[in-house]
């Protein structure tokens, strides 16, 4: 389970971070260009706006994957230090025999 989702998180990273290099090589070539009219500057703000947002997305869904995957890895030590805790240990069957 843990591996599938972080296959996701994985995919979904990818993705926003090809748009971002598309974005920036945007801002870039709008950087360039001296001519641009009012209309341009009001999309380079927006694209500057979308980016912004994109990572603040990426920094809460990897806060969330990063708290779930800790979480389960809580919950396998826990489970796996109760199962050794029940198991018998050699000096208690030594004791019994």
């Amino acid at each position: 389970m843990i591996r599938t989702k972080t296959q996701i998180f994985i995919q979904r990273l990818s993705l926003e971070m090809h748009n971002l290099r598309e974005y920036a090589g945007l801002l870039e070539r709008w950087n360039e260009d001296d001519t641009q009219d009012e209309v341009l500057q009001e999309a380079k703000l927006d694209v500057i706006d979308r980016i912004g947002s994109t990572l603040n997305e990426m920094r809460e869904l990897q806060s969330h994957e990063w708290a779930a995957m800790y979480k389960a890895l809580q919950d396998s030590r826990e489970k796996n230090a109760a199962d050794s805790s029940s198991m018998p240990k050699d000096g208690a069957c030594k004791e019994a025999e």
